[in-house]
């Protein structure tokens, strides 16, 4: 019987050996540098987009504003007085109220709001003053505001009223009060005189531009009388003015008295201004004129042209025209 021969199994392929892995730091490379190619194009858009959008328009709210500019320097609104009762550092109490205020908007700008203010004195004060105030961005990018002012100028018994103030476009970018200050009030009794004071914002600080002659008067009576006595006091006082180094204490006295009284002459003068045409960043010159008499005759007809000093920020006032 033959042999019953047994199926050999079958041969099995060798498995192949096992693939090496490589390692997956090179994923995370390519990974890293994709990151930071989309934050680079982030920021270029970002720093694009800021570049372009340029800085907050600010609005100012000028109710609000002047509000809180006018507590902040002197003190409570009082609804009885319609007002703001302030009490400086004598003790004196004033009234102040706002007499101008105006606000500037320009296409691309922020807003700038100007306003000024006039204190009367309350009680037995006979004083007053004014003061004037711009209200601007601050310039850091933002809604922030800043303020630049001078709130207690000019000490007179004759308040400054809304009609004594004139706001006026200087240049492209400047704006003046013109402030008429008064001394007295009644030309029978003494010589009135009126300055036009100009004011402007410079920098942080409120400059003045000019003080210059807006109109004198006085009406001692008869013209011709007042004339005599003023010549014969002229006549003392070059009498006095030549007194001998050894002069009595009692002539000295009397030439100081004599000098502290000078008769008053008739006068009606005016001085007139006109601000240039706005063609530029700087202000342009001031023409001033006047007329009227003084001393009963007729004052001669004269015009000057004020020149703006743009280096120093002031008008170069004539002689002719300071105040006295």
């Amino acid at each position: 019987m033959s042999d019953i021969l047994e199926p050999s199994p079958p041969v099995l392929p060798a498995e192949p050996p096992p693939v090496k892995k490589k390692p997956r730091w090179g994923r995370y490379v390519l990974y890293a540098l994709a990151t930071l190619g989309v934050l680079a194009i982030l920021l270029v858009v970002a720093a694009f987009y800021k570049a372009n959008k340029g800085p907050v328009l600010v609005k100012i709210d000028e109710t609000a504003s002047i509000d809180e500019s006018m507590t902040r320097n002197y003190g409570k609104y009082s609804p009885e007085k319609k007002g703001w009762v302030y009490v400086d550092e004598n003790n004196q109490p004033f009234l102040v109220r706002v007499i101008q205020q105006a606000r500037i908007e320009a296409v691309g700008a922020s807003d700038e709001l100007y306003f000024a203010v006039s204190g009367t004195g309350l009680g037995a004060s006979q004083s007053s003053f004014y003061g004037v105030f711009q209200i601007r961005s601050d310039g850091k990018g933002g809604d922030g505001l800043v303020e630049i002012s001078d709130p207690h100028r000019y000490d007179s018994p004759v308040p400054v009223t809304p009609e004594r103030v004139r706001f006026e476009a200087l240049s492209e970018n400047t704006w003046a009060w013109v402030i008429k200050t008064q001394d007295a009030s009644n030309p029978k009794q003494d010589r009135v005189s009126v300055n036009n004071v100009m004011l402007a914002p410079h920098g942080d600080t409120i400059a003045v531009l000019a003080n210059f002659k807006a109109s004198a008067e006085s009406d001692p009576g008869d013209c011709a009388q007042a004339n005599a006595e003023h010549e014969s006091w002229q006549k003392q006082m070059t009498q006095y003015e030549n007194l001998p180094e050894n002069a009595s204490d009692e002539d000295v006295m009397s030439a100081e008295a004599l000098s502290d009284n000078e008769p008053r002459r008739c006068e009606r003068v005016r001085w007139s201004y006109t601000t240039a045409p706005v063609v530029s960043a700087q202000p342009g010159p001031l023409t001033v004129s006047v007329k009227g008499s003084q001393y009963g005759v007729p004052v001669e007809g004269k015009t000057w042209k004020v020149m703006f000093d743009s280096k120093a920020f002031v008008y170069n006032v004539p002689a002719e025209l300071i105040p006295d």
